[in-house]
């Protein structure tokens, strides 16, 4: 989908030449992986494990 979007934001900004739409839509996106970027940081601690240096 992420594909699909980056595409039409592409044809909107260079293709059309609607310059301010792709810039909005640009910026819609970044709030949404930024988004998703802060809860995989803020939940990694429950899915992700580091194997303990114990004894060193």
């Amino acid at each position: 989908t992420t594909l699909f979007y980056a595409l039409y934001l592409y044809r909107r900004a260079f293709e059309s030449f609607q310059m301010g739409y792709a810039s909005a839509m640009a910026w819609v996106l970044l709030v949404v992986v930024a988004l998703l970027t802060a809860l995989l940081f803020k939940t990694s601690g429950r899915w992700v494990f580091y194997e303990a240096k114990e004894g060193r």
